[in-house]
């Protein structure tokens, strides 16, 4: 079963956007793993293995973990108080740093499919029509963690962001939830997604147009 196929058109953009980022890794020069990203202390290679591990199911006989995904609300993912605190920052660059002594670069394109693949098969498993909402939020999770890492990708390779439209859209509506109503007019999608993430700051004019709103960005990290 293609799982690019039988989840909602939202959810489609969850295999372009890891098929996008794959082509970026397969052609990365060995020197490239070591640059350091936006992500400190990562370096490139600690962070697509970071990347790698956030797709995979925790466990594939249990398709949604997380309890805070337990009523379908993603952004609810992104509220959990413990994101916020130095521990589980920290025990999230300890742990990506442990993972990524033990994969060489040459494997981290192939890790980074199979965790894709496994995620999007385990999903797909799930009957359309009885799916649980939770599946579907927690894939849109997922989707948020490689769309915002790929900008990383993108900041650390001085590229363009190449974000799908599809994701963008997708995205669009757990991030206006976060901020707690529709953001500016005058933002695009891709805005809303960098701003929204912190991959971008807010501009004078941004903190004029949101006035107390301001203080919510990073809406997520």
């Amino acid at each position: 079963m293609d799982g690019a196929h039988d989840f909602p058109a939202g959810h489609r953009g969850f295999e372009a956007e890891c098929a996008a980022l794959l082509g970026i890794i397969e052609g990365l020069p060995p020197a490239d793993f070591g640059r350091v990203t936006n992500c400190r202390p990562w370096t490139l290679h600690e962070l697509l293995v970071h990347i790698a591990d956030s797709l995979r199911m925790p466990d594939p006989a249990v398709p949604v973990a997380p309890a805070t995904l337990a009523r379908g609300d993603a952004a609810d993912y992104y509220r959990r108080p413990e994101r916020g605190t130095v521990a589980y920052r920290s025990g999230n660059v300890d742990q990506t740093r442990r993972s990524a002594r033990t994969v060489q670069p040459a494997e981290v394109a192939t890790l980074f499919t199979e965790a894709w693949k496994q995620t999007s098969r385990i999903c797909a498993a799930h009957d359309p029509d009885r799916r649980m909402e939770a599946v579907d939020a927690y894939l849109l999770t997922r989707l948020m963690s490689v769309a915002a890492h790929g900008i990383d990708v993108a900041i650390t390779l001085s590229k363009p962001a190449w974000t799908t439209p599809r994701t963008l859209r997708a995205l669009r509506p757990v991030l206006a939830d976060l901020l707690g109503q529709a953001p500016p007019e005058a933002w695009t999608d891709q805005d809303l997604l960098e701003i929204g993430t912190g991959r971008r700051p807010l501009t004078p004019a941004d903190h004029d147009g949101l006035g107390p709103l301001a203080a919510r960005f990073p809406l997520l990290s």
